[in-house]
């Protein structure tokens, strides 16, 4: 995943959620933080820069995609957290 490319998960089946899909919004391994038991592996981009990683409309359009799979639930989240 590029700085410019949202990545839409799913849908995935949950007991809890029911159907649901996530799309992320911070690219892959940036994160605040490098964990030596992230299940990712190391950070790659180690930051606290407030930003936007990826344009509102690309998150949109990529998510509008996934809605005819009538997801019960969408999440919202990055690849690597927890950036401030």
């Amino acid at each position: 995943m590029t700085d410019t490319q949202a990545l839409v998960l799913g849908p995935v089946p949950s007991r809890r959620l029911g159907r649901s899909f996530g799309v992320a919004l911070v690219p892959s391994k940036t994160s605040s933080y490098d964990c030596i038991y992230c299940q990712l592996g190391r950070t790659r981009c180690k930051t606290i820069e407030r930003r936007e990683w990826v344009p509102l409309d690309l998150a949109l359009t990529q998510a509008e995609r996934k809605l005819a799979s009538e997801p019960d639930y969408i999440a919202l989240s990055g690849c690597g957290e927890p950036t401030q």
